[in-house]
């Protein structure tokens, strides 16, 4: 059962939940070379992260002189399936985050700029589909994606909340600006080399999961940003 005097908790996917950056760049990377792009996994990483389907192809198109064809775009889709089907995890620490504040009571949803088939896909391979029940939601049902906050407004109204109750839990500024946008409380998970830009963002900022539960926790002001040392 859900608490409602508990802040409900809007999850991002993809360096969120599960970990699947490396994973889809390196297919990205890979498959690029069909379109004479020499792309490394880390320039891929860069170039598409937080992006939609149409934005990674417009980026694509954008280096490339010419947008992918149907069959490119299928292809992709199915190596990334088969990718994250032998390789994806949870991010590390996370499932016990989850779990821990889904037996408190928290309301919970994920809200995702990937399709809803590659986000119920990684759910269920990283053993986290059934903390989240119905509530996925994906940019595609919305008029505009991250960093309109349109996203984050769904998943507050689907949750029954007002969005000044909910805290999202980002890894990219433009998603931590969707959800300044829709005036949310934002922690920005970054344990790499994204830290700096996302604290750069005006969040709190964590560097490890097992940091999530005590962030949510604070009071005070939300613009505090945590070492993560």
């Amino acid at each position: 059962m859900t608490d409602a005097s508990l802040p409900a908790l809007i999850f991002d996917c993809d360096g969120v939940l599960i970990d699947s950056e490396y994973l889809a760049s390196r297919v990205e990377s890979e498959l690029a070379r069909e379109l004479g792009l020499t792309l490394g996994i880390d320039e891929a990483h860069e170039l598409f992260l937080g992006k939609t389907v149409d934005g990674v192809l417009d980026a694509i198109a954008a280096r490339a002189g010419k947008r992918p064809t149907t069959a490119w775009v299928y292809n992709w889709a199915f190596a990334t399936a088969h990718a994250f089907l032998r390789e994806l995890k949870s991010v590390d620490g996370v499932g016990v985050a989850v779990e821990t504040l889904r037996r408190r009571g928290h309301p919970m949803a994920v809200a995702s700029q990937s399709p809803l088939a590659r986000v119920q896909l990684s759910l269920q391979v990283a053993g986290l589909a059934g903390q989240f029940g119905d509530h996925i939601y994906v940019t595609t049902m919305v008029a505009r994606p991250k960093p309109a906050p349109d996203i984050y407004l769904l998943a507050a109204e689907r949750l029954g909340t007002a969005p000044a109750n909910c805290i999202v839990i980002e890894d990219s500024p433009a998603g931590a600006a969707a959800a300044l946008g829709a005036g949310m409380r934002v922690i920005g998970y970054a344990p790499g080399k994204a830290f700096d830009a996302m604290r750069a963002s005006g969040v709190q900022v964590i560097r490890a999961m097992d940091e999530l539960i005590s962030a949510i926790e604070e009071k005070g002001d939300r613009s505090i940003f945590r070492s993560g040392k």
